[in-house]
């Protein structure tokens, strides 16, 4: 039996690079209960935040925050964060959309305190940090399972209630 000789495949020869393309999805504001820090493991520092309320607003979808879900954060050594998020999303017309995502936050460590301290969050310039997350949903509502099939984007930014994000489906 003879090995045959794989032949290399450049991929890149028909294709050119072409940027993602997004459109505005909803702009999401969530106030925050006081974080729960449950500490340093070996995995890092947790902090669990969940959600008091809030609200989303965009050109299909509009509504609340139910007050269940929160962020399992993750603060890792290098002073970085890992968002784990789950919240659950009531439209205006009553239906019930599971929103989850996962996502990076970079502060600098001359802005850390700024955007971190839950007693004086102060404004800053979200593009002076790195916060994006990649997002997922699930309903059963027949007028939003069009969101069962898409994946979304989002920069966030904190705010002096809590987080919020400009959220941007992948077309």
């Amino acid at each position: 039996m003879s090995k045959q000789q794989a032949t290399p495949v450049n991929h890149a020869v028909n294709r050119a690079t072409v940027p993602l393309k997004t459109q505005a999805l909803f702009e999401m504001h969530v106030t925050l209960k006081a974080p729960l820090n449950v500490g340093r493991s070996h995995a890092g520092h947790r902090i669990i935040f969940d959600v008091e309320s809030g609200y989303f607003e965009g050109d299909k979808l509009n509504g609340t925050l139910k007050a269940s879900g929160g962020d399992w954060l993750m603060r890792h050594p290098d002073g970085s964060y890992t968002l784990d998020v789950r919240v659950c999303l009531e439209t205006q017309d009553g239906a019930l959309i599971y929103m989850h995502y996962k996502g990076r936050w970079v502060i600098p460590a001359d802005l850390h305190k700024k955007v971190m301290s839950v007693e004086t969050c102060e404004e800053v310039d979200m593009d002076d940090y790195y916060l994006r997350n990649s997002i997922m949903f699930e309903t059963a509502a027949p007028q939003y399972k069009w969101l069962n099939d898409i994946v979304a984007v989002s920069q966030g930014y904190r705010t002096p209630q809590g987080i919020s994000y400009n959220v941007f489906e992948v077309l």
